[in-house]
């Protein structure tokens, strides 16, 4: 009987010596592709975020390209990359431009204009110093492939950046997805920018246009959809799918409402002065309201009647949720912005919770000199004209009818800051 058990235990004990091999071998064969999971885990997570420093090294670059007065690679854009690297938690990166030889370690190239594709076939902004292009190379750690040898992996990522040139008319910055607002109609009439546009609605018909529309710019953007085939005349045509920018007005501070003033408007000529008007004022037929230098706070509605006429130099209506400027059908507005503080080149701005409609009919004689902001609502031109100097549009969208005239110029000389669009509208090409 002792005999019997003894080789019974034998037989277990062999049994288990098997199972623990089989493990092994089994264990071996997992291993490597547990490790392999793990260091591409790590290869994409250092990919993305070095991706989002060369992003942000390249918009940095693109936005000191107009400070560099025709130099390419100036001091100042290069400083301003290498900075954005530091800032995204990359220190102690070589700095090297003009597509020169590799370095070792890890390297900032900054080309301006683009090079390190090397023709137009594969950039075709290749060259162009408008644009600026960042590359950000070198090694990562490995983790277990170190064990059979291969302690770091290269990475190299590439971003192109450009400053939209001399844009003044934006819509729908603040929506950009898909389902945003129609950015730009244009049912006829004529607009003329001397300046670039941008319709930065993400949606497939973001531009529409009807026959007899008359669209005059330098640039013509579309973040989303247009289709060609609905008519309108273009000086540039809309080019469609290019990235979206971030809203050029979005770091100004709103004004504080004061208490209530106590200034009325009658027939005949008024003078106003700065305050808050908590029901906002009407202009009847035929009466003249000039605004002294200063910031008019409107909590209600500003509706200027047929043949009445609202002047104002070195002033901004700022309308705080629950009113909007309307001018009537042969009413006339010769309004220009302060030119100077913290509101410089600030004429019109609807708070971003008022979705009130501005209305623009006027006369030959109108003048809007500064920048018309409604963040979250429609700016519509029937009748207007427009004599100014220049004039910036953001607004959510914009609709031109038949019968206006609108002109919208871009001589900043009189602001002693230049536009009040800044420039974060740097915006990644590739």
């Amino acid at each position: 009987m002792s005999r019997i058990l003894a080789r019974l235990l034998h037989g277990l004990r062999e049994e288990s010596g098997q199972a623990v091999v089989i493990g092994v071998v089994s264990l071996m064969a997992v291993l490597p592709c547990v490790v392999l999971a793990i260091d591409v885990g790590q290869f994409r997570f250092e990919q993305q975020r070095m991706q989002s420093a060369v992003d942000a090294a390249a918009l940095a670059g693109a936005i000191e390209v107009s400070s560099c007065a025709g130099t390419a690679n100036c001091a100042a854009l290069q400083t301003a990359a290498q900075q954005a690297l530091v800032e995204n938690g990359f220190t102690g990166s070589i700095l090297k431009k003009q597509c020169a030889a590799a370095v070792t370690g890890l390297t900032l190239t900054v080309n301006n204009g683009p090079c390190s594709l090397g023709s137009t076939s594969g950039d075709p902004n290749y060259g162009n110093s408008s644009y600026v292009e960042a590359i950000l190379s070198g090694p990562t750690n490995t983790f277990f492939a170190n064990l059979v040898g291969l302690h770091t992996i290269h990475i190299s990522v590439r971003a192109e950046a450009y400053v939209a040139p001399s844009f003044c008319l934006f819509t729908s910055t603040s929506n950009t997805t898909s389902s945003g607002p129609q950015g730009i109609l244009l049912n006829g009439g004529t607009l003329s920018a001397n300046c670039g546009v941008m319709d930065d609605s993400g949606s497939s018909g973001a531009l529409t246009t009807n026959s007899g529309a008359t669209f005059n710019s330098t640039k013509f953007d579309v973040h989303g959809g247009w289709s060609p085939n609905n008519g309108g005349a273009f000086s540039s045509t809309p080019v469609t799918g290019v990235p979206a920018v971030s809203d050029p007005l979005s770091y100004l501070t709103a004004p504080t409402a004061g208490s209530c003033t106590s200034q009325t408007v009658g027939s005949g000529s008024t003078t106003l002065n700065q305050g808050t008007f908590c029901n906002g004022f009407n202009l009847n037929s035929g009466t003249t309201v000039s605004l002294n230098p200063g910031t008019y706070i409107i909590k209600g509605g500003v509706n200027v009647g047929s043949s009445a006429t609202l002047i104002g130099t070195g002033v901004t209506l700022y309308f705080t949720g629950s009113g909007q400027l309307q001018m009537n059908s042969g009413s006339t507005a010769q309004l220009v912005a302060p030119t100077s503080g913290s509101l410089s080149g600030i004429l019109i701005w609807e708070a971003s919770s008022d979705s009130n409609a501005m209305i623009l009919n006027g006369n030959s004689s109108s003048e809007l000199q500064g920048a018309v902001y409604l963040p979250s609502a429609q700016l519509t031109i029937n009748s207007a004209a427009n004599t100014a100097q220049y004039t910036i549009l953001d607004v959510n969208t914009l609709i031109l009818n038949s019968g206006a005239n609108f002109t919208i110029n871009s001589n900043y000389s009189s602001l002693a800051g230049g536009s009040p669009v800044k420039s974060g509208s740097a915006v990644l090409a590739e």
